[in-house]
Order: structure tokens, then C-alpha cells, then sequence
């Protein structure tokens, strides 16, 4: 009997077609690693070309307040909003100088800022002037803004010499998210001075006057002054960060197996009919006529389309940066 050479219980070459399939698969799972990191530096980038160029407002506008010839009994809130005009105690046009809550939305289709936009920065507030790289163009409304959620101005200011928009931005901080992904929200002022959170919404108690008045107190008169050191503009400028290419998710919750479980499962749904507002917001919001994008949606929390076609919020952080200056002119 003819013995059988050993190259003949060799098992047969695999067909092209198969070969092919396992190269398929191999590049969708390194592309997607691929994504992810492309996705993750770009937005990443983003994030820290907004924070330093947040501090640096940050350390504008402080050292503008410290340099403002106000009375020294001006609280934080009454120099951002006084008006020489209208009240003789108001020293200076802080509005005029250092910030304008009006140029935080700018109507492109206007005379004045078609005709010259660069002009319109230059003649603008030092901090507005100073935030313009980081506000976003929304062509379906003709506008440049800042980011956040679009409302109206129930004050209806103007910016420099372009007739009043009629809208500005509130800033949704996302306080906590239920089971389910809805979240609970609070309004923050892009501009703030920095007080504790029990007297946020009381100016009188701020560092920012020389000294403390219980009878002009917004939230009840105190026995002993709340502040050690006055006389100090200690400046907050808020910046919400909204990926475009990244979606956000819930933390897991943690197991004596798996301290730290993955997030796949728990993406944060759009749903802006479960957003709850522990406060009232500075003005109406208005919905987005997109239904999709960074700041899309009634309260410019986001959608995105992702995971089969559900709708998601992106990834976000509210980005703060701060400055303190001491006040160096005082009327």
C-alpha cells in the first residue's frame, strides 16, 4: 500500500471571501478605538482652549471692576447693572465698560454688524470683546452668540449701536440626574461675583462693597458682617462645554464585584420635558429650530442622534474660571 505523504492530512486553505470577512471585522473594532481617540482629543482640545481662554477673562474683568470708580458701598450686582443715566449714585457705566449681558448675542443681519463686524467687537465691552472666540455661529437664526440656552431679554438691551435683539443666554448648571437620566438644573449668570451658595442670590453680603449694611440686606439683616475681607472683586465667568462627537453617560452604579462598572448602558436621554429648574431663568427660553446639535433643544442642553438613532445629550461640563482683585479705586 502506497504510503500517504504528510502535506496530505494538512487541512485545505480558507477561501478568499473569509479572509476578507475577518479583516472586516478586525478594522471595525480598531476603527472604533480609532474614533474614539480622534473624537476624544479634539473635543478634549476644545475644552482646554476654552478654559485659558476663560481665565484670561476671568482676570480682565476683575482687574476692570477693581479699576471702576464706583462708590464703595456698590454692591457687585448694582455696578453691573446701574446706570449714570438713570440713578446719580451710579459713578460709572460698568455696562458700557466691562460687560454688557445685551452683546452675548449678536444679530448678524443688522446694519450695524454687517457693515463693519470687527468694528462692532472693537467699540464692544472689554470682557464681551474679550469672550468672542468662544461664541458659536448659528446660521438657521443669523446669529453669534454665546453658548448656553437662547432666551429672551426681558430687559431689552442693546449692544453698542445695533438695535436690541430682544435676546440673551442663560447658563444651565446640571445639579443631578434621577434614574432615569432626567436632570435637575440651575440657572448661573455668565458674569458672577463668587459668594458662598447659601448667598448667592444676596449681593449685600458680597466682598465686593468696603462695607456691610444689614438694613440693605436682600435676604434679612445680619448681627455680625458675613465677610472677612472687603473692598475685593473676586469674579466668576461660567462656560458651558457641549461635544459634538462625544455623548454623555450616567455613573454606573459601583458592586462589590465591579467598583467601577461601564457606562454603556446608562446614556443620558434628551428630554427636555423632564428638566426640572430649581430657579427662575433671566428670561423665557426659546427652543432651537434645529432638533439636533451641541446646544439644540429648550434649555441648550444638547441632543444628539447616537446609538441606534436614539437621542442623547452630549457630553458637557459647566468650565468656571476665577479671579480676585483687590478694588483700587473707590469713590
Amino acid at each position: 500500500m502506497p504510503s500517504v505523504p504528510p502535506y496530505a492530512h494538512a487541512s485545505a486553505p480558507r477561501p478568499n471571501h473569509a479572509r476578507r470577512g475577518a479583516a472586516l471585522v478586525e478594522f471595525a473594532l480598531a476603527s472604533l478605538v480609532l474614533y474614539l481617540m480622534v473624537a476624544g482629543g479634539i473635543e478634549f482640545g476644545r475644552l482646554m482652549f476654552a478654559a485659558n481662554a476663560l481665565q484670561d477673562v476671568a482676570r480682565l474683568a476683575a482687574r476692570e471692576l477693581s479699576l471702576a470708580p464706583l462708590r464703595a458701598d456698590a454692591t457687585f450686582d448694582y455696578a453691573l447693572n446701574c446706570r449714570p443715566a438713570d440713578d446719580a449714585g451710579c459713578l460709572a457705566d460698568v455696562r458700557q465698560r466691562v460687560f454688557n449681558p445685551a452683546c452675548l448675542v449678536v444679530d448678524l443681519s443688522d446694519a450695524v454688524v454687517s457693515a463693519d463686524l470687527d468694528g462692532f467687537f472693537a467699540a464692544m465691552p472689554l470682557v464681551n470683546r474679550a469672550l468672542r472666540p468662544l461664541l458659536i455661529n448659528e446660521p438657521d437664526r443669523g446669529l453669534l452668540r454665546y453658548p448656553g440656552a437662547l432666551m429672551s431679554d426681558p430687559a431689552g438691551l442693546a449692544c453698542g449701536d445695533a438695535a436690541p435683539t430682544g435676546l440673551t443666554v442663560g447658563i444651565p448648571f446640571v445639579v443631578s440626574r434621577d434614574a432615569v437620566g432626567a436632570e435637575t438644573i440651575e440657572w448661573v449668570p455668565v458674569l458672577e461675583e463668587i459668594r458662598s451658595a447659601a448667598n448667592r442670590n444676596c449681593p449685600a453680603r458680597g466682598a465686593f462693597s468696603l462695607l456691610y449694611q444689614p438694613a440693605l440686606d436682600e435676604c434679612g439683616p445680619l448681627t455680625a458682617d458675613p465677610v472677612d475681607t472687603r473692598g475685593i472683586a473676586a469674579v466668576r465667568i461660567n462656560y458651558p462645554f457641549q461635544a459634538a462627537l462625544l455623548s454623555g453617560y450616567r455613573r454606573s452604579v459601583p458592586t462589590v464585584d465591579d467598583p467601577l462598572p461601564p457606562t454603556l448602558n446608562t446614556p443620558v436621554v434628551a428630554s427636555d420635558d423632564a428638566v426640572i429648574e430649581l430657579n427662575a431663568a433671566p428670561g423665557a427660553p426659546i427652543d432651537s429650530p434645529s432638533p439636533v446639535g451641541p446646544y439644540a433643544g429648550r434649555y441648550g442642553l444638547g441632543r444628539q442622534l447616537a446609538l441606534g438613532g436614539r437621542e442623547l445629550r452630549p457630553f458637557r461640563r459647566v468650565v468656571s474660571a476665577q479671579a480676585i482683585f483687590r478694588r483700587e479705586v473707590v469713590q
